[in-house]
């Protein structure tokens, strides 16, 4: 009996000094669905959380073909969820491009229409159209700015056009008014800076054109273009930093330039990256996500010098980033098509990574959700879209490997239960 005893005493004391195994805890907390019922190709394109509550757009393209004629109607769903995964409600509201969540439970949603108020219970509160589709928009103290953009022919010629508007929520509805400027050059960026606006304009995908143009602005509060930069192509992300405006542009499959230029209009520096998706500024430093020769890559970029301090590949185009409890979430994907029976079927391919903003280090995966698309992040929980009907809400530190519970799995335990006769026979 005691020789028993201490043989499984002495294989777990070996145990404890090679490392205890740790059961990893999952980092999904739920998954959810919006708009599965829809034929067409579908992607969650905007996500948002506040209080633990859970907001999801489905946005699609309709294609019917009307007397001959092919028409493309922009739709989409919004749907609001508990914190535990329980639907709420969930009403139709365009094709989503951004979502701002109100008080009480209240969101504002920017589709390519213009702006929908929904109440706490998906009742619908208020809409206000823009000229054009709706591309941007960023609320700053009970203020709301916004640009559209659109691109049509007149006289066998290509024509652009944006407009940067200047409206306020009043009783949770927004008041949009006039155009305050008025583009000509499709204008799909905006951030509020100290005393100027900044707005991005470019080509942008899915619109066939002669050639690629770009541009930032430097607009005053009451409408007047201060100063322009013709960047050559797309602004694809801005985001501030201490004021100062931090753009990054995209071109080709892989090319791009990143900015950073102050409230004057004065560029502070311009570098060559790669082929911009997402921005973000944390930890004192920029977070670029792209895409590269190779396939998708992100940088970690000095503010002050536009020295790029570390660069990691990752093996599609990085699409989102999003600093998140000391950790960088980077959503990676493509659409894939796949020849099936005489159809082609588009399949959302990609996955969610957890990244060491320090040194770049992949901290861990959640691997072959689909093609990331939107993150939100709220503490220690994120909501991620991808290009698909699916979402899923996410345990940052499960993800990062920080959270586990201890305890012995896998070898160790089949050696205990290979000790255990041993002991029963020497009682």
């Amino acid at each position: 009996m005691k020789r028993g005893v201490s043989v499984i005493l002495m294989t777990l004391l070996a145990l404890s000094v090679l490392g205890t195994v740790l059961a990893a805890k999952n980092p999904v907390l739920w998954k959810g669905s919006v708009c599965s019922n829809v034929k067409y190709q579908k992607s969650i394109e905007a996500v948002a959380i506040s209080n633990g509550r859970v907001y999801v757009g489905c946005s699609y393209r309709e294609v019917a073909n009307a007397s001959g004629m092919i028409e493309i109607y922009y739709q989409g769903r919004l749907a609001a969820y508990s914190s535990n995964g329980t639907r709420l409600w969930q009403n139709d509201s365009g094709y989503v491009v951004k979502l701002y969540p109100l008080r009480d439970g209240k969101i504002l949603v920017g589709s390519f229409g213009g702006f929908i108020t929904f109440g706490r219970n998906g009742r619908f509160l208020s809409r206000n159209l823009t000229i054009n589709k709706l591309y941007d928009f960023q609320v700053v103290g009970g203020k709301v700015y916004a640009v559209d953009g659109g691109v049509f022919i007149q006289n066998n010629s290509i024509h652009y056009i944006g407009h940067l508007y200047a409206g306020r929520i009043v009783n949770d509805s927004v008041i949009l008014g006039r155009p305050i400027t008025n583009f000509t050059s499709m204008t799909s960026r905006v951030r509020v800076g100290k005393g100027i606006i900044y707005v991005g304009a470019g080509f942008p995908s899915g619109y066939v054109g002669p050639s690629q143009f770009g541009y930032i602005y430097g607009v005053l509060p009451n409408g007047t273009i201060k100063w322009s930069i013709n960047t050559g192509s797309w602004v694809r992300d801005m985001e501030l930093l201490n004021g100062d405006l931090i753009a990054g542009t995209g071109y080709g499959k892989s090319n791009g330039w990143l900015y950073r230029v102050s409230p004057s209009g004065k560029i502070l520096w311009k570098k060559v990256l790669f082929y911009t998706e997402d921005i973000d500024v944390a930890e004192g430093k920029i977070f670029v996500g792209g895409m590269g020769d190779e396939g998708g890559v992100l940088a970690a970029v000095d503010p002050q010098t536009g020295k790029v301090l570390w660069e990691k590949d990752f093996p599609y185009r990085v699409k989102v980033v999003r600093y998140a409890d000391g950790k960088l979430l980077v959503g990676v994907g493509k659409f894939q098509s796949v020849n099936q029976n005489g159809s082609s079927i588009v399949y959302s391919v990609g996955s969610l990574y957890a990244v060491s903003p320090s040194d770049g280090k992949v901290l861990g995966e959640l691997p072959n959700i689909g093609y990331v698309r939107s993150i939100a992040v709220e503490g220690n929980t994120a909501v991620v879209g991808t290009a698909s009907s699916n979402f899923y809400v996410v345990d940052v530190k499960a993800l990062a490997g920080e959270s586990g519970e201890k305890g012995i799995c896998g070898p160790a335990f089949v050696v205990v239960l290979a000790l255990l006769p041993l002991l029963w026979k020497r009682r």
